[in-house]
């Protein structure tokens, strides 16, 4: 009997062990998902917050800029009534101006852009002229096979400030000046050049000039290619590309410039862009999704857009400075409307998949 009971007392010390084990996996699972879950909550928050803050920094800069134009024309009228006309210097002169389009493009964050026109030869963009502007005045464009557009630098965080004419206090004159003189090249490492020696968007006037491709005049809409524009972007003006007098052959720039695409992209150059099984998988998805309002016809054309556009690096230089550091850092960046997941290790680019946000 000792030994029977020895052996039924262990057995039930051992279930008794087991369902004591079993509900600590189950209190260690629930507590993993309760803590998953405010991760979750954490991180939505965290991107409802910055969403919170971009739309109101993007509030602040329209109030800012409609105030600056009041200003501008309460300026213009009482000028023109003292002295019957405008400075005849045209030094303090202001001209507003109503854009005559916008433009819809597939980059609808700075972050991404390429930073000169050509640079990614499918990204896609349509201009859509104002109501104002009659459709006509796009006929015998298509005769043309590129074309400049002239558009305002709309993202600049510092747009209100750049357009404030007397400067703000602050100098020993009273006054300082609100344009950046100089600023930091992306090819040069950070080294700096003056803003007008650059193609900088931080410009003494925040005016962009691109050259794009034609690709198709429509009723009241021009599509394009090779376009560096953000999403949005008012367009000032369309201008045809004419060969004879736009192009100079004899023209050169700077060696840290570079004279043409085979010169590379210093720093910014990458040499690979390589998806995963998964990441091609999910960017193909995610292109399905959304196929009804892509500016691409396949999935495949979507994909070598991708490549395309991280085929230069897009990281700021303070983000480039520590390479050993980000190589398992995932970047973001928006394409189309797609949120590409990438890693980047000196001059190669992994694509791993898509996020819901940035």
């Amino acid at each position: 009997m000792r030994v029977v009971d020895l052996v039924l007392g262990a057995a039930a010390h051992a279930v008794v062990g087991a369902m004591t084990r079993r509900r600590r996996a189950g209190a260690g699972d629930e507590d993993d998902a309760r803590g998953d879950a405010a991760v979750r909550r954490e991180r939505e928050q965290r991107l409802a917050e910055r969403s919170g803050r971009t739309r109101a920094e993007r509030a602040l800069r329209a109030a800012k800029l409609e105030l600056e134009a009041m200003r501008a024309t309460v300026k213009s009228v009482s000028g023109d009534a003292r002295e019957g006309g405008g400075d005849a210097s045209g030094a303090s002169a202001v001209y507003a101006m109503k854009p005559c389009g916008t433009f819809a493009s597939v980059f609808n964050r700075r972050n991404g852009t390429p930073r000169q026109p050509s640079l990614v030869p499918l990204a896609r963009g349509r201009v859509t002229l104002d109501r104002r502007v009659p459709s006509s005045a796009l006929e015998g464009l298509e005769e043309f096979t590129h074309c400049w557009l002239v558009y305002v630098f709309h993202e600049n965080t510092d747009l209100a400030t750049a357009l404030e004419e007397d400067g703000k206090t602050g100098a020993a004159d009273g006054r300082k000046s609100t344009v950046r003189g100089k600023i930091r090249v992306p090819r040069l490492n950070g080294e700096k050049r003056g803003c007008l020696a650059t193609r900088t968007p931080h410009r003494p006037c925040p005016i962009g000039l691109s050259l794009v491709e034609i690709v198709r005049v429509g009723d009241r809409t021009l599509d394009v290619a090779g376009a560096d524009l953000v999403d949005g972007s008012p367009v000032l003006d369309v201008k045809p590309y004419v060969p004879y007098s736009d192009c100079i052959e004899a023209a050169r720039a700077p060696e840290w410039v570079g004279n043409n695409l085979t010169d590379g992209d210093g720093p910014l150059a990458v040499d690979e862009v390589k998806f995963t099984e998964e990441g091609d998988a999910a960017v193909r998805a995610a292109w399905l999704r959304r196929q009804k309002s892509s500016l691409y016809y396949s999935a495949d054309e979507f994909i070598a857009f991708v490549v395309q556009a991280l085929g230069r690096d897009i990281r700021s230089y303070h983000q480039r400075l520590n390479e050993e550091a980000s190589k398992d850092v995932d970047w973001r960046v928006s394409l189309d409307g797609v949120v590409i997941v990438y890693r980047q290790l000196k001059n190669s680019v992994q694509v791993r998949g898509v996020a819901d946000a940035l």
